[in-house]
């Protein structure tokens, strides 16, 4: 959508301050800190198709550029200036780490299923707290209440799963190998399936959560895009709530982020929101 307050020649954060005595910003989270851009700045914004162009010297390093209106412009992860992963990133990851460990414990379930057949050792984990996901699991907390819950209704399925091997073993050894292996069978349907069906929706949940957009801004030294995983809100706030950042910070860590132009003070009990100038992004 492109922004309806966007201006040809846009005016630096702090004139514009000083100039109207109030500021409209998009403001937005990475981590637990809150930022916020200012709409005069921002030219067009849209969901990231990740049609881009990267120049990978790494995982970590490289360049990657996109287009708006027929021109390259440069794509800088927003997460990654500020030296934190981006949560997309994390997503993602944790997609394609559900997706294992689904295939993991349907591969399980086979590897009982032919060790009461055949009489073979079973060596996989037999206790719910034993298995890559179960220590995963333990160590886990979801920032998504809806992926929470549905991180919460593993613990049954998954404890279910894992006690059966002893029980089963335990019943072949003693000449029930037909029992048990009908007894499988039943919770190859029953607890594999309900955790079957919260690997997938644990997955549909990041994937609904993982949708990142580009923020396409003017610095007036040149279009640039900057990634972030989602908008909070559009905002309005007064002069008398801009605290200067030199008059806050004494920091020489800080002078490489030239475009933090200092603090909105927000609500009483909420801490002060990082106010960006992307005219001076160096």
């Amino acid at each position: 959508m492109d922004t309806a307050t966007a201006q040809n020649n846009p005016e630096s954060t702090i004139d514009r301050l000083l100039n109207n005595d109030y500021l409209e910003v998009i403001t937005f989270y990475v981590s637990d800190t809150q930022y916020a851009t200012p709409v005069s700045e921002v030219r067009y914004i849209e969901q990231d198709k990740r049609k881009t162009t990267r120049i990978e010297v790494d995982a970590k390093l490289g360049a990657e550029v996109t287009t708006y209106q027929g021109k390259p412009v440069p794509i800088y992860d927003f997460a990654s200036l500020m030296g934190c992963e981006a949560e997309y990133i994390v997503n993602l990851r944790l997609m394609k780490t559900l997706k294992q460990q689904e295939k993991d414990h349907k591969e399980w379930m086979n590897a009982l299923e032919n060790s009461l057949r055949t009489g073979s050792e079973f060596s996989l984990a037999r206790e719910a707290g034993d298995c890559e996901f179960g220590q995963w699991y333990s160590n886990f907390h979801a920032t998504d209440e809806i992926l929470a819950d549905i991180v919460k209704d593993f613990e049954v399925p998954h404890r279910n799963i894992h006690s059966l091997a002893n029980t089963l073993l335990t019943m072949a050894e003693a000449g029930n190998k037909d029992k048990a292996i009908k007894q499988l069978e039943l919770e190859r349907t029953r607890s594999l399936g309900k955790l079957i069906g919260l690997f997938n929706a644990a997955r549909d949940r990041l994937e609904n959560i993982t949708r990142p957009i580009l923020l396409y801004i003017d610095t007036e030294k040149k279009m640039i895009a900057v990634r972030l995983n989602a908008i909070s809100d559009i905002v309005t706030y007064q002069c008398s709530d801009f605290t200067p950042q030199d008059e806050v910070d004494n920091n020489k860590c800080l002078e490489k982020l030239s475009f933090i132009a200092g603090y909105l003070e927000n609500d009483e009990g909420n801490a002060p929101c990082v106010l960006l100038d992307w005219a001076r992004f160096g």
